[in-house]
């Protein structure tokens, strides 16, 4: 019993929820990609979109259909559940901000599965297949993205920088209507 006693009066690590704990989601813990990096140059894309031409387009016509393919990790980071929340949260955007209809991967999941076993198997995105895809989808305009990074290292320092590309294609002509990157960098100095 001494010993269990003793363990629990360890003073350690504890467990923390964010609520309970203000500012804990601001400071980074390494520099790695994380949720906060992502919605950061999510949204930037986002703000850039809405202010581009293809809203303009998007508005001109009778809310056309809008898928948003899954974003591409072109990084050596374990990122992909996270990348899956960027899609609900381009959607998300889409829904409450876009004058269009937004098709859910989600009720095609079939056929998602099938678009990145291919992307997987030719080992990088292949942009000419965005408007099949697209057509497969019931989509008139798709969305796609990657995330790129760079690494420099010096021997007492550390600077990673990330890039957040979103480009929005049009299925009938494969012509790409928007682009734009983001960028985060994070550092140990």
């Amino acid at each position: 019993m001494a010993l269990l006693g003793g363990a629990v009066g360890c003073a350690g690590p504890k467990a923390v929820r964010g609520s309970d704990t203000p500012g804990l989601d601001h400071s980074a813990l390494s520099t790695s990609l994380d949720r906060r990096d992502l919605s950061q140059m999510m949204r930037e894309n986002m703000e850039k979109m809405k202010s581009s031409r293809v809203y303009q387009v998007w508005g001109s016509e009778d809310r056309p259909a809008v898928s948003v393919l899954p974003i591409q990790n072109e990084t050596s980071e374990h990122i992909d559940s996270a990348l899956g929340a960027l899609i609900s949260d381009i959607e998300t955007e889409l829904v409450n901000t876009a004058p269009v209809r937004v098709i859910s991967m989600d009720s095609q999941k079939n056929l998602m599965e099938e678009i990145q076993r291919q992307q997987h198997s030719q080992g990088a995105f292949d942009t000419s297949q965005v408007a099949s895809w697209g057509k497969q989808l019931g989509a008139r305009y798709v969305i796609s993205g990657r995330v790129y990074t760079t690494d420099e290292r010096a021997p007492n320092a550390r600077r990673v920088q990330y890039y957040l590309f979103i480009r929005v294609v049009s299925v009938e002509t494969g012509e790409v209507l928007f682009q734009n990157q983001a960028a985060v960098t994070k550092a140990i100095l």
